[in-house]
């Protein structure tokens, strides 16, 4: 069910923006594959990808059925998909074009003829990928299929958005080992938004790169990025406004007293929404030019705000999250998260505007 009482506004020349920005990290000739995975991390899988689809080279997904939305949407960028392939969407690769990661040498046995396929390598990360010394298995197992089409090799970095850290100059090496035991015209990429923007491991960019998060216009890391901004607004508006007198609470368990004689504000915002419970009395909301704190415990369905002596009409616009000055990631910091998580997490029965 849409819900109409917020909306989600998408700036797509900010978009735009922090893509020049990552290109601007690049060595010549270094091809962008923009992640869309979930949604384009909630900002709209759809619309981001054909915004994007003549600005960047490559889209990724993590599902299949991710790659298969895209192609019924007119997308025509080689699409990766991170996912292991599974038996009922073996077909899928070939019937839309989609490039499939092998993580295991025995997903080899099982793809359908004319496939495209990377191997994605775990040196490090721990989570999907074939194991360095599983090598020349899977080697063995490529040359028994010649009827499948091996096209590129990538690792993943999971700490290259800490440039002190030697962890991704130990990935590197492993990387660069395993690399050279295959031919050398196969694509090969490993760097995430982390890798782009920093500096010192410009070595890892080879022959794309794969920015998720700096795409929507936040930092991988707690290193401060000027040239990104966040791409998304969340707006609302006041539903009721109310008197309360000192030393009356607020919400469920009481959780914040009045000061004073003054005004309350309701916003039909709350969890059910993708607005964390775990922030209550920590965010700010904004009418107008003023800020107003929110108060008392989130709820499912709306969300209290202190208005002072302040009396606003009902139907007034109230931001959430707007530009730099309201964020995700000001919300992360506050809840003990990362930005990923909070964009993900707001619902996509919100409505969603689309401003170039």
């Amino acid at each position: 069910m849409v819900r109409l009482n917020s909306k989600i506004t998408i700036h797509l020349n900010k978009l735009e923006g922090n893509l020049n920005a990552i290109k601007s990290r690049l060595r010549s000739g270094v091809k962008v594959m923009a992640v869309v995975k979930d949604e384009a991390y909630g900002h709209g899988l759809i619309k981001i990808a054909e915004f994007l689809q003549h600005k960047v080279d490559w889209f990724c997904v993590v599902f299949a059925e991710e790659g298969k939305v895209l192609r019924e949407s007119g997308i025509k960028n080689p699409v990766l998909v991170f996912e292991t392939p599974q038996k009922n969407k073996l077909g899928w690769y070939k019937e839309f074009g989609l490039t499939a990661s092998v993580a295991d040498p025995d997903v080899i046995e099982l793809l359908e003829a004319g496939t495209d396929f990377h191997v994605n390598f775990d040196t490090g990360m721990h989570r999907l990928g074939v194991l360095p010394h599983q090598v020349d298995e899977l080697k063995k197992k490529i040359e028994s299929r010649p009827d499948l089409n091996h096209t590129g090799l990538y690792t993943h970095f999971f700490k290259s958005e800490i440039p002190e850290a030697g962890d991704t100059s130990d990935q590197l090496e492993v990387f660069k080992s395993i690399i050279s035991k295959f031919r050398d015209d196969l694509y090969v990429h490993t760097s995430n938004s982390g890798g782009v923007f920093s500096s010192s491991h410009q070595d890892l960019q080879f022959d794309g790169v794969r920015p998720g998060i700096s795409l929507y216009g936040y930092e991988p890391g707690e290193a401060l990025i000027d040239d990104i901004n966040p791409i998304i607004d969340w707006s609302s508006f006041l539903m009721q406004v109310k008197p309360i007198k000192k030393g009356e609470t607020v919400s469920y368990g009481g959780r914040w007293e009045a000061p004073e004689d003054g005004f309350i504000g309701v916003v039909p915002v709350g969890y059910g929404h993708g607005l964390f419970r775990i922030l209550s009395n920590k965010i700010k909301v904004l009418i107008g030019e003023r800020y107003y704190p929110q108060i008392g415990t989130i709820t499912m369905d709306f969300i209290m705000i202190d208005l002072g002596q302040d009396m606003p009409e009902p139907g007034t616009e109230v931001f959430l999250l707007k530009g730099n000055d309201l964020t995700a990631g000001d919300w992360a910091r506050k809840a003990g998260t990362i930005p990923y998580e909070i964009v993900t997490s707001i619902k996509e029965s919100l409505v969603r505007e689309y401003k170039d």
